[in-house]
């Protein structure tokens, strides 16, 4: 469902996603497939998140779960959709480096998020990281872990 408003997002020349550096690295995780920045904000999931779509699913028809997909991620533009997914892959090499398992990813806790923010306050600005904190917050809402 997800990959199919994915693609109804995608430019007309689509961008193919670049080998990540090793500063840029993540766990192999069939939760993050590696794919375009501006596209982790919906298609990086978690158990909680994909348990939460299974019952909507289970309760809406499929073209209510796309639209409603659709409107949430519609409501970036692409830009913001990439600063956003940004943070999202900070926040994962973070927890990665931190052994955190995929299952305390969402709904993440506030003394996580505190931890994650002061680890790059010497090194990203605070416009940076309020950026970071809100996709966060996004990502968050998009799986119903709010």
């Amino acid at each position: 469902m997800r990959s199919a408003v994915a693609t109804s997002l995608q430019p007309p020349c689509p961008h193919i996603p670049r080998i990540p550096k090793l500063s840029s690295c993540i766990k192999p995780s069939s939760h993050r497939p590696s794919i375009l920045t501006s596209n982790c904000l919906l298609l990086w999931t978690t158990p909680a998140g994909l348990e939460w779509q299974k019952g909507l699913k289970s309760k809406l028809l499929d073209s209510s779960v796309f639209k409603l997909f659709q409107v949430m991620i519609w409501s970036l533009d692409l830009d913001t959709r990439s600063n956003y997914g940004a943070g999202l892959l900070w926040f994962t090499q973070y927890y990665d480096s931190c052994n955190i398992p995929e299952g305390d990813h969402m709904p993440t806790s506030e003394s996580l998020i505190s931890a994650f923010t002061t680890s790059h306050t010497a090194t990203a600005s605070d416009k940076t990281l309020n950026n970071w904190l809100e996709g966060l917050h996004f990502w968050h809402i998009v799986n119903n872990a709010t």
